[in-house]
């Protein structure tokens, strides 16, 4: 095939293309703040918010330190999935040890909190500390968790071009989930390590599962 041909057949197969915008990893953090602002202006106005956080809001200090600790716990691991999801949506993408340092120490700090917890009640009490909320709590993660990944995909991911669809998918579920239960933390009093591994952990990986399928089926490219 002469120059002239292949030139001609260029142009051809090119005249229909539409020029693509490049990917901004900033509209995905406008648009994953934005979410998180509507996702806790929804908890605090259905919801409302536990006592010390409310109080907190008013400029008191009730002395419950998990009052902040637990929606910080999940807004950290909700970034640090976000700054997976950025890298991951490119074709160089690959997962990296520093996305889920963030989750091992979390992780570890839970676990060993359920540790001492066995060592000194022996399980006895954990049928009490999972006896409220348990149900909202994972209905509001899954449910919120799912219309944040849908916003996510229709509006950002759709345009990426990931060669690890799997992981993408698995990191874009924990982000949503992840920032859902941040919000819904504001609400919620249970403290307890056993709730907080059985009942958000539980709920933040049954998304991150969901979510991992669905990637696997749309998208790859």
């Amino acid at each position: 095939m002469n120059n002239d041909r292949i030139e001609r057949l260029t142009e051809t197969l090119a005249q229909d293309l539409k020029p693509v915008r490049p990917m901004r990893n900033g509209r995905l953090w406008i648009g994953a703040l934005v979410g998180l602002a509507v996702a806790v202006a929804y908890i605090l106005i259905f919801y409302h918010a536990r006592l010390p956080v409310a109080a907190l809001m008013r400029g008191q200090w009730l002395g419950n330190p998990m009052a902040v600790l637990k929606p910080l716990m999940f807004l950290v691991l909700g970034l640090a999935a976000l700054w997976a999801v950025s890298d991951l949506s490119r074709p160089e993408g690959r997962l990296k040890f520093r996305f889920f340092v963030p989750l091992l120490i979390i992780g570890g700090l839970v676990l060993g909190g359920f540790g001492l917890e066995w060592l000194a009640y022996g399980g006895h009490d954990f049928k009490d500390w999972l006896s409220g909320g348990v149900v909202v709590c994972y209905t509001t993660i899954l449910c919120g968790g799912m219309v944040g990944l849908i916003v996510m995909w229709r509006f950002w991911l759709r345009r990426s071009a990931t060669s690890q669809p799997l992981a993408l998918g698995a990191m874009s579920g924990l982000a949503t989930a992840s920032l859902m239960a941040a919000a819904y933390a504001l609400h919620c009093d249970g403290d307890a390590p056993v709730y907080l591994l059985v009942v958000y952990g539980g709920a933040v990986a049954i998304f991150t599962g969901i979510a991992t399928l669905l990637g696997r089926r749309f998208l790859r490219w």
